[in-house]
């Protein structure tokens, strides 16, 4: 039988997020896993055919990867207090290609991650990320539905 001792799990500090992070950290500790927590910040690339001054997007990213240790440290605060192994990853860029490199990076056995994080517009523009994971990946994907059961099974 194939051993789950390292779970990575992506988060976007969405609602559904913490419901996401309490199921994988139950799923870690009962396998005694390790779990490694990723934020990617979309990446900014793209913006530089829009005529702004290249120097305002290096600020712009720096400001908001500064924001997201913020966020990250408030999220471990309230979703993984009691959970120990756990190493935290922020990186910027392409999403889905980042999630897929940091597993493989990492070596992990398992990526756990919700299936919905944005909405309407934002999921069109942007496509799912579950999805690009799911189709992409070359390590196992458990995708959570929040909205299908598992919040009231949480709760």
């Amino acid at each position: 039988m194939i051993e789950i001792k390292k779970i990575l799990v992506p988060v976007d500090f969405s609602e559904v997020a913490p419901l996401v992070a309490k199921w994988a950290k139950d799923f870690a500790k009962k396998l005694e896993a390790k779990i490694y927590l990723i934020y990617i910040l979309e990446d900014l690339t793209g913006l530089e055919s829009i005529y702004i001054d290249q120097q305002i997007l290096i600020n712009l990213e720096k400001e908001l990867l500064e924001g997201a240790k913020k966020s990250m440290e408030e999220f471990v605060k309230s979703n993984f207090s009691d959970f120990e192994d756990l190493e935290i990853i922020i990186k910027s860029g392409d999403v889905v290609e980042k999630i897929i490199e940091t597993a493989t990076e990492k070596e992990v056995d398992l990526i756990v991650m919700g299936t919905h994080g944005r909405k309407g517009l934002d999921r069109i523009l942007f496509g799912s990320v579950a999805e690009g994971v799911v189709k992409n990946s070359p390590i196992p994907v458990v995708t959570l539905n929040p909205y299908r059961g598992l919040k009231e099974k949480l709760l």
